[in-house]
């Protein structure tokens, strides 16, 4: 059995992105995450505005991968202005102090890798001064994962992810 003691967590730099691409590949193929195929890309993943960026490694082998993305972005669905308001009210700040948790993927071989991404997500986010939010499709397994961590849930947003329009799940971090 592998510890959460194997597995170290540090910034994502570009030689990271081939065994990224193969996780994000296999996560669609398996669980429809991301949801279009489309951006199953390193642009894709590694956004020019992103906050921070992070992967799990294990045995010398990256596993998994998180992100921390500004709330609205150029270019981003506009549905994310309405799921920004919802967290602006729930958390009591404004979108300049909110940091979306995004392209969270592991490669489901470490038992442990997601939660000390998101755990580094977390943490940086508060050191940043923001407040950690996500969005997460309803149906997903995903939103049980983050409920036993002690996200709360504050409302749903329409989302459009190319053809598919999805109520997505609103989440605020345990604290906020």
């Amino acid at each position: 059995m592998v510890s959460t003691f194997d597995i170290h967590v540090r910034p994502r730099l570009d030689g990271d992105m081939p065994a990224l691409l193969r996780i994000l590949q296999r996560s669609h193929e398996l669980f429809g995450y991301p949801v279009r195929a489309t951006v199953v890309r390193a642009d894709w993943l590694a956004v020019s505005d992103e906050l921070g960026a992070w992967v799990a490694e294990h045995d010398g082998a990256v596993v998994g991968h998180i992100a921390l993305h500004p709330t609205a972005t150029p270019g981003h669905d506009a549905g994310e202005d309405e799921a920004s308001a919802q967290w602006q009210r729930a958390t009591g700040v404004t979108a300049d102090r909110l940091a979306v948790v995004s392209r969270f993927v592991t490669d489901g071989s470490v038992r442990g890798s997601g939660t000390l991404l998101l755990d580094q997500a977390v943490k940086a986010a508060g050191e940043a001064g923001r407040v950690p939010v996500l969005l997460v499709e309803p149906n997903g397994d995903a939103l049980g994962f983050y409920r036993r961590r002690g996200w709360r849930e504050i409302g749903t947003a329409v989302q459009q992810w190319g053809e598919h329009r999805v109520e997505a799940v609103l989440m605020v971090a345990p604290g906020h």
